[in-house]
């Protein structure tokens, strides 16, 4: 059962990856899954993330939610805009 479910991420994963933009985009909507967070923010982090190389690198190196919460200032005032409602 647990292949099953395995499988079904893997295929679900090739399905939906083309549609991703790039690939802070796609790790950003895996992260935001892993944690229960909204994942719609992160078509805006995607595009912000690839026209700032140093934000790119600092969003890819995330681990845990509290890595979010220490983030740089500059970076998060980049994706600010991603998050109109905080």
């Amino acid at each position: 059962m647990k292949k099953l479910f395995c499988a079904a991420g893997i295929a679900a994963a090739a399905v939906f990856a083309p549609a991703m933009a790039n690939e802070t985009e796609a790790f950003c909507v895996e992260f935001a899954s892993a944690n229960g967070w909204d994942t719609e923010p992160c078509a805006c982090v995607g595009e912000v993330a690839e026209a700032n190389p140093d934000v790119k690198a600092v969003i890819l190196a995330l681990k845990t939610p509290e890595d979010v919460e220490a983030m740089d200032q500059s970076v998060k005032d980049e994706i600010a805009a991603c998050f109109p409602e905080s």
